[in-house]
Order: structure tokens, then sequence, then C-alpha cells
């Protein structure tokens, strides 16, 4: 049999899901860690948050040998660091680096992918102003100005638990928004 170090993804990826086998779990640790580190660090511009997100990537491959075949193991991986990444900044905020990492992005899209995220961000701001004008202002303080969910009570004197509520609400009614909007697009 062939060294280990040696064997191609699919081969590596068969001694996982047959035998759980840690060694062929290091062998594509060690192959693709750094790749999909960099590119996560490279968007994250946090070292710490970055090497979690790796993690949980890894974690999973190995807790869930029984994935669905796996034919490309490096796209794969890339697509499950793009999934932790959104799943990442759905739960946070944005820091000013991210932040400038978007706009710098965006900026490098074709016109065509342009004008549809100005599209998209036009009606992301124009729901945003229809929101009621308390829901708005929480949603706002929370997004666009970062304050903690405990600042933004002090500050509106309101409680804890109305402003988890309002944003709750801020954000169904946006993913409400968006889905008409993606059901528009494909139909047109």
């Amino acid at each position: 049999m062939r060294h280990i170090d040696t064997l191609s993804d699919t081969d590596l990826l068969l001694l996982l899901h047959d035998t759980v086998d840690s060694r062929a779990f290091e062998v594509i640790y060690s192959r693709y860690f750094q790749t999909v580190y960099r590119y996560v660090y490279r968007i994250m511009q946090d070292r710490e948050t970055s090497e979690d997100l790796v993690q949980n990537i890894f974690i999973g491959l190995w807790k869930n040998p029984d994935k669905p075949t796996i034919e490309n193991l490096q796209a794969y991986l890339f697509g499950a660091a793009k999934n932790q990444i959104a799943k990442h900044f759905r739960k946070s905020k944005f820091n000013s680096v991210q932040m400038e990492f978007i706009r710098d992005w965006e900026s490098t899209n074709a016109t065509e992918e342009y004008l549809f995220e100005q599209d998209t961000r036009a009606t992301i701001e124009a729901a945003i102003r229809r929101l009621p004008s308390k829901c708005r202002s929480v949603f706002e303080l929370s997004r666009f100005s970062f304050l903690s969910n405990k600042e933004i009570a002090q500050k509106l004197g309101i409680s804890v638990f109305t402003v988890e509520n309002h944003i709750k609400k801020a954000l169904y009614y946006l993913r409400q928004t968006l889905s008409v909007m993606i059901l528009v697009l494909s139909i047109g």
C-alpha cells in the first residue's frame, strides 16, 4: 500500500468515510488547513476568528464523514469556508477592516454585478426606511453604529428584550423583502 501522504483526496475521503481513519484526517488537515485559513483570514482580518472558523470546517468534516459524496475536496472546503464566513457575519457585526474589504471587493466586480449590488443595496435601504421608526432606530444602532443590545436599550430607554424583538422583526422583514426581490429577478 502507498504511503498515506501520497494518497489522492478521493482515497483519503474513502479512508475517512470507511474507517474514520485519523491518519487520513491528519493528512487532509495538513494538506488544506493553511490554504483555507489564508482565504478566511483575507476576509475576516482576525487571526482568532479565522482559526475558529477553519477549525469548525475541519471538525465538521471529521464528525460527519458520511457527508454526500465530495467530488472535489478543495472546492468543498472553500465552499464550507464561505458558509462559515456567512454564518459568522449573520451572527456578528462588521469591524472597519471587514467593511473596507467588502467595499474593495465590491468595487472589483463587473459592471453588471455592480449594478445588481446597487439595486440590492437600494432595496435594502428602502426596506430599512419602511420599518417602523423605533424598529428602524434599533436596527440602525445595532448594525451601523455597532452598539450592543444593552447599549441600545440604555440609549433608547427600552428593555434589552424589546431591542432583541425589534432586531428580529427588522431582520425578518428584510429577509422577506429580499426573498421577493430574488423571486422577481428569477422570473424576469
